[in-house]
């Protein structure tokens, strides 16, 4: 009887750990986590900084990217900048996604921009110089480009907030988007920025890269918080060096892309 038992127990623990395993390769952690730091580049170096949690789930045919920010200016970086308000988040897509929708999300960044043929409601490019132009661009309200006019409201340093998108195309997955995307930054033909104001270092602005997060194989959840304060207008900053080198770095690099899928 015993041994009877102790065989039942072993099979009972057999099919769960099966069972566990089987929840995990149907359900895995597709997500990673984005710094915006002036160490991936800046064009004022004011220690604005930001995590961006890139978390994709399927949804039918499509998959879903839930987008949570974080301001994380704390004075510990650059110009050590204690405040600072992200205005805009930009950010290339993998040739797969081949078109895409958005939501706000009751967030402050309303207004879209980005490459018109995969979305048609975009109200202009999400050109941000010297960096480029993006293939998606979120800003928040207020008159304006991507990269200029005065926007009304943002997430200020210790807030937080989420919006998400839609991404259609052939054959995709949530595993798939994600690992395109993974590479794309890794080889650095996909790239992400950050636009900052009400920055209280340096010229009262700044353009900052990103990068990934190294050590988390999984992104952590991003609480919104609040969808900011008012901002006033700042002005555009003067581009240092690095970025000027930075921003035509990318530049050759999406230029040879072009050509390559030509």
């Amino acid at each position: 009887m015993n041994r009877t038992l102790s065989s039942l127990s072993l099979s009972a623990l057999a099919i769960g750990v099966a069972l566990v395993s089987s929840v995990a390769a149907i359900n895995p952690a597709e997500a990673f986590t984005i710094s915006l730091d002036p160490s991936q580049g800046s064009t004022e170096n004011t220690g604005s900084t930001a995590l961006l949690d890139f978390n994709f789930v399927q949804d039918g045919s499509n998959v879903k990217l839930n987008l949570g920010f974080q301001n994380t200016t704390n004075g510990s970086t650059g110009l050590g900048a204690t405040a600072s308000t992200l205005v805009g988040v930009g950010f290339d897509l993998p040739a797969l996604i081949k078109g895409f929708s958005y939501n706000a999300s009751g967030s402050a960044f309303t207004k879209l921009y980005g490459d018109s043929s995969l979305n048609q409601s975009v109200v202009g490019e999400a050109a941000l110089n010297p960096f480029g132009t993006f293939d998606v661009g979120i800003r928040s309200a207020g008159p304006g480009t991507f990269a200029g006019g005065n926007p009304q409201t943002g997430l200020t340093a210790g807030n937080s907030t989420l919006v998400s998108f839609i991404f259609s195309g052939t054959g995709l997955t949530a595993s798939l988007v994600e690992n395109s995307f993974l590479s794309g930054i890794k080889n650095n033909s996909l790239n992400i920025v950050g636009r900052f104001q009400q920055v209280n270092a340096g010229g009262g602005s700044d353009k900052v890269l990103g990068g990934l997060v190294s050590g988390i194989s999984s992104a952590p959840e991003i609480t919104p918080i609040s969808v900011g304060e008012n901002s006033a207008a700042a002005p555009e900053p003067m581009t240092i060096l690095g970025a000027i080198a930075a921003g035509s770095a990318i530049l050759g690099r999406k230029k040879l892309q072009r050509k390559a899928n030509a």
